[in-house]
């Protein structure tokens, strides 16, 4: 197995990976950095897909503006940040029989090709030092800091004076179990929920129906939503010129094949606007969210301990 060594190894290129990466290299320039991701893109969650004119945000939709400055200010070369248009600043909540107009604020911002702007940006900026599709099998301390083994056709180890790990927290665990034997209980009874993004798009005309930022439901209204965002009333350049693109988020269960899911997600976008026009623009996206439940909190809290014990350790 070949050997290697890095000053500073970040395990993740999600949002708490990158971030982790651009400090490092910013508090110390002339230290050697690796960055690894078992995918074959960085980003995590935050990817925009460009399909037949419309830009969907396939998880988050925009930033909070306090959020992501303090992130752009660690590039060298930040792209600009776009604001939301001025009617996003109203969105609607339904009660079940009727629309109230609620104020969004924070105000969210983003870039003008989408949230995937700042990975980019981000992943220019990393050059070599960002290896995608490299996975960490196996972290051990040696007698100089750590030593990461990685699989794939080629099976190394890496070695690194700082770990700094990014990992989801299931997997962070089971690789640093052989340090708390206890973490690997813990992370097997982390749960994860299903959800999915229904989009639909379709003629701007057809719709007047969808106007300001979007629509969330009234607390303890029974509806399969969790929230409808209106993009191209957010956003300019969401959609090609004369289109509207709905994005709605199932809240609950997704059993079921994707026709049969857009068509409840469809029904209910329908019963929330009185929206009339057809959506020959549809896509479904399902996606995993983390419980956060008592298991997650025991593992993060281990995790955390062994951090503070372990010299060369940093849990992001």
């Amino acid at each position: 197995m070949n050997a290697d060594g890095v000053q500073t190894l970040v395990l993740g290129a999600g949002w708490r990976g990158l971030l982790g990466a651009l400090r490092s290299r910013r508090e110390r320039p002339e230290a050697s950095l690796a960055v690894l991701e078992a995918a074959p893109h960085p980003g995590g969650s935050i990817r925009t897909l460009r399909t037949n004119g419309f830009v969907c945000e396939l998880g988050p939709f925009a930033f909070p503006r306090a959020e992501i400055e303090p992130a752009l200010a660690l590039l060298q070369r930040a792209p600009p940040l776009v604001d939301a248009l001025p009617g996003a600043a109203v969105g609607m909540l339904f009660t079940g029989d009727a629309l109230a107009p609620i104020a969004v604020d924070p105000a969210p911002v983003s870039f003008r090709t989408g949230a995937e702007e700042f990975v980019q940006a981000c992943r220019r900026e990393l050059g070599d030092a960002l290896r995608l599709g490299r996975a960490a099998t196996a972290i051990r301390p040696d007698r100089d800091g750590w030593s990461v083994d990685l699989g794939g056709e080629v099976p190394s180890t890496l070695r690194t004076q700082r770990l700094l790990v990014a990992l989801p927290i299931a997997t962070a665990a089971h690789l640093l179990a052989p340090l708390d034997p206890a973490l690997a209980a813990s992370a097997e009874r982390l749960q994860k929920s299903e959800r999915a993004f229904a989009f639909f798009g379709g003629h701007a005309g057809d719709a007047p129906e969808l106007r300001g930022h979007g629509i969330l439901p009234a607390e303890g209204l029974e509806t399969p939503l969790a929230e409808a965002i209106f993009c191209t009333q957010v956003f300019a350049g969401r959609a090609l010129p004369g289109r509207f693109l709905v994005r709605c988020e199932l809240g609950g269960p997704t059993a079921g094949d994707d026709a049969s899911l857009l068509a409840v997600a469809e029904a209910e976008l329908r019963r929330w606007t009185g929206l009339r026009c057809a959506l020959p623009f549809q896509k479904l996206h399902r996606f995993l969210v983390e419980e956060q439940d008592a298991a997650r909190v025991e593992c993060r809290v281990r995790l955390a301990g062994l951090a503070a014990r372990a010299p060369g350790l940093t849990m992001l």
